[in-house]
């Protein structure tokens, strides 16, 4: 999509272009002169090999090509000099006809897809001044025929784009003799960005052949040095691009001779160090990239004296220290980022004076610059923002998150009129923020505020002079009522008002937000209001995508949803009821939902069983939610039979735990649902990581196909996470403003591991486990159970299990936790557990397990309670008697005497166990009953230490 939004825009520049070409050609160019014919025989030739697909050749009809679409000639002579096809998305053969246009000087083929070589036959056309190949499909080799073209002028041959993502592009082969570039000597532009140089060790003594070179993109070449230039002839070198490479070292004096420097972009490289020195010396430079490296130490003072400095990014380094006051010296800036870095201090009054100057000499300043995009996020910043930032009226991008600036939010803010967006995020700003702070800011846009401790104070009746498409004040004040100013904005696509103390109902009027997805189907549609105190019935939420109650007071049904959902979170409410309205209304248009999470509420009833109004499929069961992904409704009061899933093929979450579901495990478990990633607490497929079915009351055997979680084999992945994160923006004044918005939904799973319950969410990507733990299981333990590698942790315990533990559960190499106590086990314990090394838990108590507990550091280091309650069972770390089954195996008198007199030694350390307790007490707070001196001397030591405890806290 983004290559045909491309093509339209080269397109309707082009059909510009020719239109003010053959306006212009009234004054010079005759409509009698025609084009060649041996010259439009090779242009037929040519369009004859050629697809089309948007018919933009089509007027190449007639004898005159000389007026045919991308065609320009002579105006005398009527030889064709330009052939202009760039962002026709053309394929096929390019034909050698085109070597009878000698009198071409102009071949742009750029942004199609022949899908082809670069023809040889190109180096041959002598003439040629111009030639452009980017993004145009073309592999394989690059020929080196094109070393022919010395009257060449522009070259481009880049493959990929010239900025974002770094590497090289995968169509063209490396260059490894890069020396047929020299014979391009009259070339003024070269770009050969996303072709690998890694073999071509020479490139920087041949590239320095090109006296005249003016514009050098190398950008994602594999470049990984410069190498040695003792005598630099880039007098004339006015852009230099070398981002997105390998280059290490930072010692590369030869760029002090670049006088004429005026863009430099070393971004996305490996550069540590200070800056070189010898950049000081371009005094010309207005654009300085040095982004995504590893320099370190302070920001040299140097730098703040190349006053030409328009655009300086330094952003994504380890540069240090405060902003020195020399900075005001730049007073040409417009775009300033020095974010993801460890700069420290106040941010200096300096800032706004250069907005300041700027501002008193507009009038002399014919370009008009000004100070438009500031960027100083994820530093540690600190203080108070100066007031004198309110003198960037100039400014259009404010972003100063992740830094630890406090104090109020300056009311100067309010006349920054030209603000588009404002980031202020993740600070530790107080105070009150009432109107006048946003008095003049018509134009913002996006308003993120999140983590910090402001309280809004607007009137009830207060219209914002914006229309925002993104707000987040997370974690501000904005309670008890719910803020109505939010009915005025109608571009809103993402709302983020959680925790933020709001104790009131939901208006109906809130249902409509994000009614912009109404014009634009694509727009992202966040809404987060959890974490308050929300009360009363959830209105209908017609337009959200990605919809956050969770963790309010919400009471009523289940609301009712829109087709475009997709995230709904109405966890740890009250809401209460069946879930039929939720799900049995009928509803127009495609469904969308991915995630439902309704745990923590007081849902009650069966199941419904009219899940197909949310697929396209006209199925009659809950495994009609072919497309759903998540549903987590544990903690409820639902009951019935286990719900059948067997058509639900992209389940990737379940949690039904900690209801009252009964009936057997259904043996469709884990035959049909293949593509689970994170299912948490139920759900079955070959790429579950965790089942949970504890504290139900299932019954019947455990399914053999649980052999067949794949994803309990091999390791779990910590990317195994459910985020939503992508571009999106609107139209506004005119513009379409794109910006991006990032919502994780992070599941949340209370598991009980090692019989301690904990709490899972980041981490739970990285677990692999089963828990059936508390149910009426009968039968035996399956033998493919012991083919789950990767598996964690397995509870089976509380059951009715029969028959014994399967005896290759050795080769569950991963697990750390092995519960099957309380079950109904017999035989003796594998000889292979004592092979499972990270095992630290083991409970196998209470069963009628018999024999001898294995040999092994790893099994006898385990407390007896781990086996107790199974009275034919003898061994380290038990030490009782001489059973039946110690008979029948025949121990020697001497095993029996050493368990004999174990057993005798315990008794009397258990025996001596009070009155070692009562000896060690009064030895140590005897003496501070009977003594008054020592008691307060004690006491006295204790209330010192817990001061300088304090005060030490303090400080």
């Amino acid at each position: 999509m983004e290559r045909y939004l491309r093509a339209v825009v080269v397109l309707v520049l082009r059909f510009l272009f020719l239109a003010s070409t053959r306006f212009r050609s009234c004054d010079g160019y005759s409509p009698k002169v025609l084009c060649r014919g041996e010259e439009r025989e090779a242009l037929l030739s040519f369009n004859g090999g050629i697809s089309d697909p948007f018919q933009l050749l089509s007027s190449w009809t007639g004898e005159d090509c000389c007026a045919w679409e991308g065609v320009v000639c002579h105006n005398i002579t009527g030889h064709v000099l330009k052939l202009d096809l760039g962002g026709s998305l053309l394929s096929g053969d390019i034909n050698n006809s085109l070597l009878e246009l000698k009198h071409l000087q102009h071949l742009d083929l750029s942004e199609n897809d022949f899908g082809a070589s670069i023809p040889e036959f190109i180096g041959s056309l002598a003439n040629l001044r111009y030639l452009n190949l980017s993004n145009a499909g073309f592999y394989g080799p690059i020929p080196h025929q094109l070393g022919n073209l010395s009257r060449l002028h522009y070259l481009d041959i880049r493959s990929g784009r010239r900025s974002g993502q770094c590497g090289p592009s995968s169509s063209y082969s490396g260059i490894k003799d890069i020396e047929w570039i020299s014979g391009l000597t009259s070339l003024k532009f070269l770009d050969i960005s996303g072709v690998s140089l890694s073999e071509a060790s020479n490139w920087s003594q041949v590239l320095n052949k090109l006296h005249s070179l003016s514009v050098l993109h190398l950008h994602s070449c594999e470049l990984d040095t410069i190498g040695s230039l003792p005598h630099v002839n880039f007098s004339s070198l006015t852009i230099l691009d070398l981002s997105c490479n390998n280059l290490i070292s930072s010692k590369f004096d030869w760029f002090s001779d670049l006088s004429s420097l005026v863009i430099l972009d070393l971004s996305h490289n490996k550069f540590h160090g200070p800056i070189p020195r010898g950049l000081g010396n371009l005094t010309s430079l207005r654009f300085l990239d040095l982004s995504f490296n590893g320099f370190t130490s302070d920001i040299p003072l140097w730098l703040y004296h190349i006053p030409a400095i328009e655009r300086l990014d330094l952003s994504v380094n380890n540069f240090q220290g405060k902003l020195p006051s020399g900075i005001e010296n730049l007073t040409s800036l417009t775009r300033l980022d020095l974010s993801d870095n460890a700069l420290e201090g106040e941010i200096l009054p300096s800032l706004g004076s250069i907005c300041n100057f700027q501002l008193l000499n507009s009038s002399y300043d014919k370009h008009g610059r000004s100070l438009e995009f500031l960027y100083l996020g994820w530093n540690k910043f600190s203080g108070h923002l100066p007031d004198q930032l309110g003198q960037c009226r100039s400014l259009f991008h404010l972003s100063i998150p992740g830094n630890s600036f406090y104090g109020p939010l300056p009311m100067s803010i309010g006349g920054l009129s030209s603000l588009s967006n404002l980031d202020i995020s993740e600070n530790s700003l107080e105070g009150v923020v009432t109107e006048k702070h946003f008095a003049n800011l018509t134009k913002l846009h996006d308003l993120r505020a999140y983590s910090n401790r402001l309280t809004l104070q607007v009137g009830s009746n207060w219209i914002p002079p914006f229309q925002l498409m993104s707000v987040d004040l997370k974690s501000w004040h904005l309670g008890p009522q719910f803020p109505a100013w939010l009915q005025t904005q109608k571009n809103l696509e993402y709302v983020n008002i959680s925790n933020t103390g709001i104790s009131d109902f939901i208006p109906d009027w809130f249902g409509n937000t994000c009614a912009v997805i109404q014009t634009f189907p694509s727009a992202a549609c966040i809404i987060d209001l959890s974490h308050n105190q929300l009360k009363g019935s959830i209105p209908s939420l017609h337009f959200g995508k990605f919809i956050y109650l969770g963790s309010n007071s919400l009471t009523g049904l289940p609301p009712q949803l829109s087709s475009s959902a997709i995230g709904v979170d109405l966890s740890n409410n009250l809401l209460k009821g069946s879930l039929s309205p939720l799900i049995c209304r009928r509803i127009d248009g495609e469904k969308s939902l991915a995630i439902l999470d309704l745990s923590g509420n007081l849902l009650s009833g069966e199941l419904p069983d009219c899940w197909e109004n949310w697929t396209e499929l006209a199925l009659t069961s809950m495994g009609s939610l072919r497309y759903v992904s998540s549903l987590l409704l544990h903690n409820n009061y639902l009951s019935g039979m286990f719900p059948p899933l067997e058509n639900c093929t992209n389940l990737m979450l379940i949690d039904l735990s900690e209801n009252g579901f009964s009936g057997s495990v259904p043996t469709w478990i884990g035959n049909n649902l293949s593509n689970l990633v994170i299912p948490l607490e139920l759900c079955h497929l070959d790429s579950l990581q965790i089942l949970d079915l504890g504290n139900n009351g299932l019954s019947g055997n455990i399914p053999r196909c649980f052999g067949n979680f794949s994803a309990m084999i091999k390791q779990p992945s910590s990317t195994n996470t459910f985020s939503y994160a992508g571009w999106y923006g609107g139209w506004y004044g005119g513009s379409y403003v794109e910006f991006s918005a990032f919502r994780t939904f992070i599941p949340t799973a209370w598991l009980v591991v090692k019989r301690i319950r904990y709490e899972y969410n980041y981490t739970l990507g990285l677990l692999t486990g089963i828990d059936l733990s508390s149910n009426k299981l009968s039968g035996e333990i399956p033998e493919e159970v012991t083919a789950l590698h990767s598996l964690i942790f397995l509870n089976l315990s509380e059951n009715h299990l029969e028959g014994k533990i399967p005896i290759e559960i050795g080769s569950m190499k991963s697990l750390e936790s092995l519960d099957l106590s309380m079950n109904k086990l017999s035989g003796v314990i594998p000889q292979s557990i004592s092979s499972i090394s990270f095992l630290s838990y083991l409970n196998l108590s209470f069963n009628n397990l018999s024999g001898k507990i294995p040999s092994g550091t790893q099994i006898q280091g385990f407390s007896p309670l781990s086996f107790i309650g199974n009275h034919e069972l003898y061994g380290p770390p038990l030490t009782n008697t001489r059973g039946e089954e110690v008979i029948a195996e025949g121990p020697t008198q001497d095993q029996t005497d050493e368990d004999d007199s174990g057993w005798i030694d315990m008794k009397w350390f258990y025996a001596s166990m009070p009155l070692g307790f009562a000896v060690g007490f009064w030895a140590v707070l005897g003496p501070l009953a009977v003594n008054r001196a020592w008691r307060y001397a004690y006491f006295k030591f204790v209330e010192d230490m817990i001061i300088y405890k304090f005060l030490g806290w303090c400080l």
